[in-house]
C-alpha cells in the first residue's frame, strides 16, 4: 500500500480534498437539520411529554428532600428507635408528603369553590361597577367645568355590549373558568405517579447518587470529576435553596395579605390574595404584576378602597423586601439587581412566565460558572506571564 509522503503535491492536494469534504458534509448536515428541524421539535417534544412524570419526580426530589432530611435527622437522635436509620426516613417522607396531601385536600375543598364564587359575583357585578366609574369621572367634570357628554356616549355602548354579549354568556364564561381550574386539577392528579417517583429517589437517594458517582469516577479524570461535583452541589443549593425559600415567601405574603385585606374589609380579598401569592414568586416584577390588576379591579368598586389596597401592599412588600425576603432567600443567590433585571427580561422572553421565575437561579449558576472560568483564565495568564518574567532574568544573567 502506497503513503502520501507529507511533502508530496499529492498529499497538499489529498488535504485539500478531507477540508471540502468535511465542509460539504457539515453544509448537509446543517441543511438536513433546518429542513426537518419540525420533525426534530416533535421527537424531543414528544419524548419529554413521556419523561415529564421522571422531570417532575426530580423537581419534587430535589424541593423535598431538604424538609424529609430534617425530619430524619430529628428521629435520627433518638436512641430508643430501633433501625433508627431506616425507619427516620420513612417517617420523613410519610410526614412530609401526608402534610402536602392535607394541603391539597384543603385547597381544593374549600379554597378553588370560594374562588369560582368569587369570580361569578364579580362577573355579575361589572355593569355596577363600571356604572361606578361613569359616576366618578362625571363628577370630576362637572366639578371642574369638563364636558362631560362622552361619558354618557362610552356608557350606553359599553352597557349594550355586557347586555347583549357578556350577561348572556355569563355561564360559558363561568363553565370555561371552570373548565381550565378541572384541567389543573386533572394536570395535578396526573403528577401522582411523579411524587411515586420522588418517593423513591429520596428513599434510595444514597444508591442513585452512588451510582452516578461511580460513573462519573470511571469516565472522568480526578480534576473533572471534582470540578463536575462542586458545579453540580452549587445548582442544587442555588436551585433548591431559592425555590423552596421564595414558595415560603410567596406562602406567607399571600396569607398576611389576605388577613389584612379581611380586617380592612377589602372586596374579593381571596381572589386579590391568590393574585398577590402568585406573582410574588417572580422577583421584582411580581409585586407589581400582582398589584396592578387588583388596583384596576378595586377602582371599578371603589376608589377609596384601591387606595387603601396600594397602601396595604405597598407596606407588605417593603416588610417583604427589607424582612421576610432576606431572611428566607438571604445569600443565595449573590447577583447584583441590574443582573436580576436582565435575567428576568431574558428569560421571561424566551420562556414566559416559567423563564421570569427560572431567571434568577438559572442565571446566578451561569455567572458563577463563568466567573469561575474566568478566574482560572486570569490564573493562567498570570502564570504565564511569571514564567516569561523568569526565563527573561534567566537570558539577562546568562548574558
Amino acid at each position: 500500500m502506497k503513503f502520501y509522503n507529507k511533502r508530496s503535491r499529492d498529499y497538499n492536494y489529498f488535504k485539500i480534498f478531507l477540508a471540502v469534504f468535511a465542509a460539504i458534509a457539515c453544509s448537509i448536515f446543517v441543511y438536513f437539520m433546518f429542513s426537518k428541524i419540525s420533525y426534530i421539535t416533535a421527537f424531543f417534544s414528544k419524548l419529554f411529554k413521556i419523561l415529564s412524570p421522571v422531570i417532575i419526580g426530580l423537581i419534587f426530589a430535589g424541593l423535598l428532600n431538604p424538609i424529609v432530611s430534617k425530619i430524619e435527622n430529628y428521629f435520627n437522635k433518638k436512641e430508643k428507635i430501633k433501625n433508627k436509620k431506616k425507619l427516620s426516613r420513612i417517617l420523613g417522607i410519610v410526614i412530609t408528603y401526608v402534610v402536602l396531601l392535607v394541603l391539597f385536600v384543603i385547597l381544593i375543598r374549600f379554597f378553588i369553590p370560594n374562588v369560582l364564587d368569587s369570580i361569578n359575583l364579580m362577573v355579575q357585578n361589572i355593569p355596577k361597577y363600571l356604572e361606578n366609574i361613569f359616576n366618578f369621572i362625571k363628577t370630576v367634570c362637572e366639578k371642574y367645568n369638563i364636558s362631560s357628554s362622552f361619558v354618557d356616549t362610552y356608557r350606553s355602548d359599553i352597557n349594550n355590549i355586557i347586555k347583549n354579549s357578556v350577561v348572556p354568556n355569563i355561564d360559558i364564561i363561568i363553565n370555561n373558568l371552570a373548565t381550565g381550574i378541572t384541567n389543573v386539577i386533572k394536570l395535578i392528579t396526573n403528577t401522582i405517579i411523579s411524587i411515586i417517583i420522588s418517593i423513591y429517589l429520596i428513599y434510595d437517594k444514597e444508591v442513585f447518587l452512588g451510582g452516578i458517582d461511580r460513573v462519573l469516577k470511571a469516565y472522568c479524570s480526578k480534576k473533572v470529576y471534582d470540578e463536575i461535583v462542586d458545579i453540580s452541589k452549587y445548582i442544587y443549593k442555588v436551585f433548591g435553596g431559592f425555590l423552596v425559600a421564595k414558595l415560603i415567601d410567596s406562602l406567607i405574603i399571600g396569607v398576611l395579605t389576605f388577613i389584612v385585606l379581611s380586617i380592612f374589609n377589602i372586596p374579593y380579598a381571596l381572589i386579590i390574595s391568590l393574585i398577590v401569592g402568585v406573582t410574588n414568586i417572580i422577583p421584582y416584577f411580581g409585586p407589581f404584576i400582582g398589584a396592578i390588576p387588583s388596583i384596576v379591579l378595586l377602582l371599578m368598586i371603589s376608589p377609596t378602597k384601591a387606595i387603601e389596597f396600594g397602601v396595604i401592599i405597598l407596606v407588605i412588600q417593603q416588610f417583604d423586601g427589607n424582612i421576610l425576603g432576606p431572611k428566607l432567600i438571604g445569600n443565595k443567590i449573590g447577583i447584583k439587581s441590574f443582573w436580576v433585571l436582565f435575567a428576568i427580561l431574558l428569560f421571561g422572553g424566551l420562556w414566559g412566565l416559567a423563564g421570569m421565575i427560572l431567571a434568577v437561579p438559572l442565571f446566578a449558576c451561569i455567572y458563577e460558572l463563568s466567573k469561575n472560568l474566568l478566574q482560572k483564565k486570569e490564573e493562567k495568564n498570570n502564570k504565564k506571564q511569571e514564567l516569561e518574567k523568569l526565563n527573561n532574568q534567566k537570558k539577562k544573567l546568562v548574558v
